[in-house]
């Protein structure tokens, strides 16, 4: 990917001219992004991204002659890995679609200004740390210093390959990989996540007391970019802060809210810093 001082590279595809024109109005209001093409047409559009090599893809699903999915799967063998595909279509029901599809996002217009800046900080935080997501989960990182960067829900940088598909902004609705199937959440329906050393796997534990195990490429990275409101305490153990009462001064014992007020969860020192850091502390 091109360094950070250049602007950001969009081609926007849609049908629909208005469209086209809100979104290409929004990003030229930002510094650091240029537009350098649009199309109306889904058949042409491979051969404008083969042409222009742009940094991210803005495109519609639903187009005359082609899909927004079609013309992705004809690129597939031929564009860049680093491109960023973000799906942008006035139907949420092709969300679960496109993170089948691998795209970076799903922007669900007519969107809102906040979920157009969330994508927008996605993409730069992407361009930024570049495809540097791919660790290998088969054992919890000895060298893991749950630092205020590790830690703090700015990571939204997480792409949708982390976890093979984790949310779509729009829809404010989580879409997490289990090894069963695909699991759609609220942010607050998450308890925990603990990493079990049994079977190598991050394990999902929900408000209602289920629990599931997630794909093995899951990291503690990954699911905590998922929400603002985890954080990691220790190197296997990541909680919602909502669920927190307080921790306990000497022993940096949890306290939850009910029904998780038996949970037995200790805060490690290494990670004790990075937490006080997330909270707003009077």
């Amino acid at each position: 990917m091109q360094a950070m001082q250049d602007k950001i590279k969009v081609v926007i595809v849609d049908d629909e001219p208005q469209s086209i024109h809100r979104l290409q109005d929004d990003l030229a209001t930002l510094e650091d992004f240029e537009v350098i093409a649009t199309s109306s047409s889904a058949v042409s559009a491979k051969n404008l991204v083969m042409s222009i090599q742009p940094d991210v893809l803005f495109i519609d699903i639903e187009m005359p002659g082609q899909t927004g999915f079609e013309v992705l799967q004809s690129l597939r063998d031929e564009i860049p890995m680093e491109l960023i595909v973000v799906f942008y279509s006035a139907f949420d029901k092709y969300m679960i679609d496109a993170l089948r599809a691998s795209a970076f996002d799903f922007l669900l217009k007519p969107y809102q200004q906040d979920e157009f800046e969330l994508v927008v900080d996605r993409i730069r935080q992407k361009m930024k740390d570049g495809d540097d997501v791919d660790e290998d989960a088969s054992s919890v990182p000895e060298s893991s210093s749950c630092s205020s960067e590790s830690v703090l829900a700015s990571q939204k940088s997480q792409d949708f390959s982390g976890m093979n598909g984790m949310l779509g902004t729009a829809a404010k609705r989580l879409a997490i990989q289990t090894i069963s199937g695909l699991l759609m959440l609220k942010p607050d329906d998450v308890f925990s996540c603990t990493f079990d050393e049994a079977t190598h796997l991050w394990q999902l534990k929900l408000s209602n007391g289920q629990v599931y195990k997630l794909k093995r490429q899951a990291t503690a990275k990954t699911i905590l970019s998922l929400s603002p409101s985890l954080a990691q305490v220790r190197q296997d153990c990541i909680i919602n802060l909502d669920y927190l009462l307080c921790i306990e001064n000497y022993t940096l014992r949890c306290i939850f809210s009910p029904p998780f007020d038996h949970e037995e969860i200790t805060v490690s020192r290494r990670c004790y810093k990075a937490v006080k850091d997330q909270l707003e502390i009077l």
